[in-house]
């Protein structure tokens, strides 16, 4: 083997390793850029085959040398197609215009049967000009390591080498010297397929460095403004309840003292007065509850559930002291949380419950726990009005409720409250029940629930993020 086709070898090996390489990068991530640059191996491969090792005499039939500069064009193309959707930027038009006038000086060249010099040229200088230009885009990817210099400059090196290569073949030849360029042409396609593998992989990372530091921008502008929504809502709600209550106030005194001097018809009026407002107020005292909720600081604690829940419900039963209700308790766990929020929740969860039992002869509810790998699963059972499970899409949104108020009185924020509680303790809610058979509220807690609120309160961010739902849930 003469070193010229030592050369040979080399380049078909060197084109023979990078396709395996890029079509399978292609079939595991599917980016575009990865199967335009396969393509393009791939004809540069052909070409080798085809014309190198003298399969086809292209010099010798125009249709040959017309394929043979096909080929050298398409592939040349298929470099820059490659190259700009791997930056995201589209391919600008003056390259169409380029491969266009390169194409019919080709032609022109081929068929006017001009000698070999001058029937290179065109083909020459667009190979030239598209490795070289497409070692300056990849030598100026914004990433801080290796990789786009290797291959900035291998690309540019070989568009160099292409471009002397052609017009001083012969002198190349009689100096004894174009089998090492050729070599080295070789090496460079190795470098070039490797390093662009390599700057790849390098602006994957500089990428998700950039995204994550947008994200942590984002996530502290998200922070801030769901700060001032959360103390404008507080306000807000604050600021009315006062007003509202003196109109409350102000009803009942006018019931009082003038009830005589007003007809059937004002009184009415009046009492529908007081009970709006109260019942505007009870809102207003829901909205400054999930907004506590939201803002509090968690005081971790440990919780034994069963006597919480007793206290709850004696609390609650005390009010409505002619009640006929079968209450059972279940063994429950020891839970870590904030007692504060915890009662809360159970205050919600068992007026809920009392509430919907209210037009049963024997009222039933029932608290039970479960238990699965990670975590404790309570669960408070009622044989009271039930609901439609394809409504249940709506329970935990804002101001929702499933049944009149004329039925059941109620705000529509007490499962929000509910929701916003169990988020602060990574837990979770969900509800079945059943028109007229009673309802089933459940709620889970992670049993490693202190390791993960240490891990929260050693990043201030993480835990914020827990409490910046409200947006969605006030607005």
């Amino acid at each position: 083997m003469n070193s010229s086709q030592m050369s040979n070898f080399a380049i078909l090996v060197a084109t023979i390793l990078t396709i395996p390489m890029y079509a399978y990068l292609y079939v595991i991530y599917r980016e575009r850029f990865l199967g335009i640059w396969t393509m393009c191996w791939v004809i540069l491969f052909t070409r080798v085959i085809l014309f190198d090792y003298g399969v086809i005499d292209w010099n010798g039939s125009v249709i040959a040398s017309l394929f043979y500069q096909a080929l050298y064009i398409v592939s040349g193309f298929l470099l820059i197609c490659g190259t700009h959707n791997f930056i995201n930027r589209p391919v600008e038009k003056y390259w169409s215009y380029i491969v266009a006038i390169i194409i019919t000086l080709s032609i022109l060249s081929t068929i006017s049967q001009l000698p070999l010099v001058y029937k290179l040229i065109p083909l020459t200088l667009f190979s030239a000009i598209a490795l070289i230009y497409t070692g300056f885009i990849i030598f100026n990817i914004k990433t801080k390591w290796l990789g786009k210099y290797v291959t900035g400059c291998s690309l540019i090196l070989w568009g160099i080498l292409t471009l002397v290569i052609s017009f001083y073949y012969k002198n190349f030849q009689e100096m004894g010297i174009y089998s090492v360029i050729s070599f080295i042409c070789a090496l460079l396609r190795l470098f070039i397929a490797g390093g662009i593998l390599l700057v790849y992989f390098e602006k994957t990372r500089a990428d998700l460095i950039s995204n994550q530091e947008v994200l942590q921008q984002v996530n502290l502008e998200l922070h801030q403004a769901n700060q001032e929504l959360n103390h404008f809502c507080h306000s807000v709600a604050h600021d009315f309840k006062s007003p509202l209550q003196s109109i409350n106030k102000l009803s009942q005194y006018f019931m009082r003292d003038y009830a005589d001097k007003v007809d059937s018809n004002g009184q009415e009026l009046i009492t529908h007065i007081q009970n709006k407002s109260a019942e505007v107020v009870d809102i207003t005292d829901h909205l400054l509850e999930l907004s506590r909720m939201s803002q509090k600081q968690i005081a971790m604690e440990d919780i034994k559930l069963e006597p919480l829940f007793r206290e709850v419900y004696d609390e609650l039963i005390e009010l409505q002291p002619e009640r006929q209700v079968v209450f059972k308790i279940k063994q429950l766990p020891m839970i870590h949380g904030d007692p504060i929020m915890i009662k809360i929740l159970m205050t919600n969860i068992l007026s809920n419950a009392l509430k919907y039992t209210r037009n049963c002869e024997q009222a039933i509810i029932e608290v039970t726990s479960a238990e699965d790998e990670d975590n404790y699963i309570i669960s408070v059972k009622d044989n009271g009005a039930g609901f439609d499970m394809s409504e249940s899409s709506r329970l935990f949104k804002i101001f929702e409720r499933l049944h009149s108020v004329d039925q059941f009185e109620g705000t529509g924020v007490g499962l929000v409250v509910c929701q916003k509680i169990l988020k602060r303790h990574n837990g979770k809610a969900w509800i079945n029940g059943k028109v007229n058979e009673g309802a089933v509220f459940s709620f889970s807690f992670p049993k490693n629930l202190l390791f993960y609120y240490q891990e929260l309160h050693s990043h201030p961010c993480k835990e914020q993020s827990c409490r910046d739902n409200t947006v969605g849930e006030m607005v």
